[in-house]
């Protein structure tokens, strides 16, 4: 692994970090194109995602915090140092949605066309992020035979490079969302299919992490993946819904 890509004096370059700010500097270049071509206010959307970011790692780290408080309560300090990696996405996904529900609230923009646009590259983003998971040593899987097993530094054994497989299929997601977005039948039908999508990805890549059972057989992430699924079908079939009676009161 290589937690630490370059050394410039006493200044580190940490892959972690590199990785997740590279992943927010694409992914906000595509997002700026795609909202000029859409006839949306790209500059305010660049705000936006700005915000977005900066309170995705609060959240993001918080979460993470709460559910590794022993790492913290001898260390406090060590809370801010995330560029060390650290962060659990679902808390910054929680952090970015309620940021952008603010946002748009206030500047008066479009809320589903706008969350549309966006989540159409966060799995792009989420997808270099989790590269950054593994070259940081984080986030490693159960252990394997399988010939995709990975030998960490200071394990014996191999292990699922699980960040891999997520970062893999994350970009399969990216595919799919880009693709769908260009003959979308309404607005917040991407945000409900990410959702959805993703749920069910995470709820599968967990078999093969080593995170603990909360629910029966079930992970607390596996948990919240359910709740994810679950939300995106009925965001999907509400909105859906309320597209298709606007259309029948156009008619009538």
């Amino acid at each position: 692994m290589h937690p630490v890509l370059f050394n410039f004096g006493n200044l580190k370059i940490f892959s972690y970090g590199a990785m997740v700010a590279l992943g927010v500097l694409f992914s906000t270049v595509f997002v700026y194109r795609l909202a000029l071509k859409r006839g949306l206010d790209a500059e305010k959307i660049v705000d936006l995602i700005f915000w977005i970011v900066v309170w995705g790692l609060i959240g993001g780290r918080l979460f993470y915090v709460l559910i590794n408080p022993e790492i913290y309560f001898k260390n406090p300090l060590e809370i801010i140092k995330i560029n060390k990696g650290g962060l659990v996405f679902h808390g910054s996904l929680l952090g970015a949605i309620i940021t952008a529900l603010v946002f748009v609230k206030k500047s008066k923009q479009p809320l589903f066309e706008t969350l549309d646009i966006i989540f159409v590259f966060l799995p792009l983003a989420h997808a270099l992020g989790r590269v950054g998971c593994f070259l940081n040593g984080c986030c490693a899987g159960k252990p394997t035979q399988s010939f995709l097993g990975v030998i960490f530094p200071g394990h014996s054994l191999r292990v699922h490079p699980t960040q891999l497989y997520s970062a893999f299929f994350l970009l399969i997601i990216f595919l799919i969302l880009y693709f769908l977005e260009k003959k979308k039948h309404f607005a917040g039908e991407i945000v409900s299919l990410y959702l959805i999508i993703y749920g069910v990805m995470r709820f599968a890549i967990e078999y093969l992490r080593d995170n603990p059972k909360v629910l029966g057989d079930l992970t607390m992430f596996q948990c919240i993946s359910i709740v994810l699924i679950l939300l995106g079908g009925v965001l999907h079939n509400a909105l859906k819904s309320k597209r298709k009676s606007g259309k029948l009161e156009e008619k009538t």
